[in-house]
């Protein structure tokens, strides 16, 4: 009855006593509550869980081919029959005249001890038939063996066909990949030399174009491993020249392809593709690898395929969990982010001090926090081989950095969530993740960076308590669920060797404002509570600093637009003000003190002094001092005319 009075009726402090009273929920710890999604009722949780469980299985629906058949209707979809692929072996490839010999003999070089899983549902049905191909199969799984053979395979048989032009392209999301994609194919190379007749060559940004043509004229590759972006600059000025004779376009992680944005580029590569192919717009024979068959990447696949039927070949299993089952899962919880920083660190030094030979991956959100960290861990574990990896390195240390990492047998990778596809090295037995990635996918990506090629590996996740609605998203989203969770215990002695190894306090001031602006720009797609967030970040500056006055220094500017904090709350947070390097500058300039400041107003005022008006100029100013003084006489104020 109350709640229908009018707005008059009701006084400024019954009405905010009245409210609170009408959205009291009563509160509990924030790791036991059910319902902690950015301070939303229980009204909220409950039809949110119940949309959650009304479309739980559309994942596992679109798994299987039937949402294929009703996607893909300019093409026939077939699914092999289920066949014991457990018994397909290089040797039974071999005996039924599906590989070579000189093919045979490289891969069986590699030592490998079996075919994985993928390889043996997919390897045969490629060669066997002539259709394009759709294959769902996880990174990890061997998968880039699994197209280079059927592409090897087809080269020894044409190889006089066009020798000096390209055959295969393989279009790539992340210059990393493709350049071990690359990498992958010269080692099936190294293990027989009669395989080097066909020539490769990676495509990628971030190098010189003009070298690039320079070494594709002297190589004349017949494999080409490429990123969307500079394969489109180079067919369209060479596509004449070198892209004639194509007879593989092969896509890999095709649902990554699209979350980058490389739609357009990759339906206009394939579109250039066709039709300046020799035998006909509908030669080329299309291989589409994705992790994820959603709408977009079937709409993806139906753009680029040019045979009338497509064999879909599923690797993975439906019932079976997107995270991959060899990786065991932990979650570390702490109760501020400052312990968030520290625990990674005393995880490291435990580990260490059992077994040296210790090799794994740091994931961190930004770039900039990516250096401090990479240095804070530097100074504490002087010894210890440590990367820093994100995408403002140049390309060419990029590679440099992967290869060097790939040949230790320890080492600390620390990196964003640019190393979280397509990267494998090898002995890496855990994965460490400080905070929540970019996107809710990339955490699937990262733990793939362990347990690859059937081994068993561990991923361990630290977060700070206001990022625990993540936890949820992963298991109501993604079906993965993190049974081993445990509290972070504070070590006070490792807590003074952090602030000790801190060179300096600008460098952590602005990793803290990198997370600041990265956790505001990604916090609503978790359900997080950006003030929580904010306060959580900011005060770990003078936490870590072991000095609670201290703040981050940054403009109300800074702190307004780029992370959304304003009035009260950015002057509790930050220091607010000039930032020091401005101070300096205005103190060090003499242009920019006041008396230069009047002077040099002073000689533009006097630049008009001399100047002859005519007579328009002369009779408008006099009416102008008519129709003032006019109004000036109410107030005694009059203009002199001779002025």
């Amino acid at each position: 009855m109350l709640i229908n009075l009018s707005r008059h009726a009701l006084g400024f402090t019954f009405r905010k006593e009245l409210t609170q009273a009408i959205s009291w929920v009563p509160s509990s710890s924030a790791f036991s509550r059910k319902y902690h999604i950015g301070g939303r009722g229980r009204s909220f949780a409950k039809r949110r869980d119940s949309r959650n469980a009304k479309y739980d299985d559309r994942e596992a629906r679109g798994r299987d081919d039937g949402s294929l058949l009703k996607q893909l209707r300019s093409v026939e979809v077939i699914r092999p029959p289920e066949e014991d692929f457990e018994n397909v072996t290089l040797e039974l490839l071999k005996e039924e005249k599906l590989i070579d010999n000189a093919l045979h003999k490289a891969v069986s070089r590699m030592n490998f001890p079996s075919l994985t899983p993928v390889q043996q549902k997919t390897i045969k049905p490629v060669l066997q038939s002539e259709n394009d191909v759709i294959a769902r199969a996880k990174t990890g799984t061997g998968k880039t063996l699994a197209f280079l053979m059927p592409i090897i395979q087809h080269l020894i048989n044409h190889r006089k066909e066009s020798p000096y032009m390209v055959k295969c392209v393989i279009i790539s999301p992340t210059r990393d990949l493709a350049l071990q994609i690359e990498s992958e194919y010269k080692k099936i190379q190294d293990k027989n030399y009669g395989l080097s007749k066909f020539k490769s060559m990676a495509l990628i940004g971030g190098t010189n174009f003009d070298a690039s043509m320079r070494k594709m004229f002297t190589l004349r590759p017949n494999i080409i491993v490429a990123t969307p972006g500079r394969l489109n600059d180079v067919l369209s000025k060479f596509s004449h020249k070198f892209f004639r004779s194509v007879d593989f376009k092969v896509l890999d992680e095709a649902d990554r392809l699209l979350e980058i944005g490389f739609e357009d580029e990759v339906k206009q590569i394939s579109n250039t593709l066709n039709e300046i192919n020799n035998e006909g717009p509908q030669h080329i024979r299309t291989l589409f690898f994705s992790a994820t068959l959603g709408d977009n990447v079937q709409g993806l696949a139906e753009g680029v395929m040019n045979r009338e039927k497509c064999l879909f070949l599923d690797t993975i299993d439906k019932n079976e969990p997107e995270a991959h089952e060899k990786v065991a899962q932990k979650l570390v919880i702490c109760q501020t982010f400052a312990e968030n920083v520290e625990a990674p660190i005393n995880h490291v030094k435990q580990r260490l001090s059992q077994d040296d030979n210790y090799k794994a991956i740091i994931f961190v959100p930004t770039v900039s926090f990516t250096s401090f960290y990479c240095n804070l861990l530097k100074r504490l574990f002087p010894s210890f081989p440590i990367f820093e990896f994100h995408g403002k390195i140049d390309q060419k240390k990029r590679t440099r950095l992967v290869q060097e990492f790939k040949k230790l047998r320890r080492g600390l990778f620390v990196c964003t969530d640019v190393g979280a596809r397509g990267l494998d090295f090898p002995g890496v037995e855990e994965v460490l993740q400080v905070g929540v990635p970019s996107e809710l996918s990339n955490y699937v990506h990262r733990i793939g960076r362990t347990a690859r090629a059937g081994k068993e590996g561990k991923a361990t996740s630290f977060l700070f308590k206001e990022e625990l609605p993540f936890v949820d998203l992963l298991s109501s989203a993604r079906k993965i669920f993190i049974k081993d969770q445990s509290e972070y215990i504070e070590d006070p002695v490792l807590s003074e060797e952090v602030t000790e190894g801190m060179q300096s306090s600008e460098e952590l001031s602005n990793s803290l404002q990198s997370l600041l602006s990265f956790y505001r720009a990604n916090g609503s797609s978790y359900h997080f509570n950006n003030v929580r967030i904010a306060r959580q970040i900011a005060s770990s500056y003078g936490q870590l600093l072991k000095d609670s006055d201290l703040k981050i220094r940054c403009t109300e500017h800074d702190a307004n637009l780029r992370f959304g904090i304003r009035g009260r709350l950015a002057h509790e947070l930050f220091d607010l003000g000039t930032r020091r390097n401005y101070d300096d500058f205005y103190e060090k300039t003499p242009r920019n003190s006041r008396a230069t400041h009047r002077s040099s107003r002073a000689s533009r005022s006097h630049k008009f002094d001399e100047r002859n008006f005519d007579k328009r100029d002369r009779r408008r100013s006099e009416d102008f001092k008519e129709r003032f003084n006019k109004i000036g006489e109410r107030t005694n104020f009059r203009v002199d005319k001779s002025l």
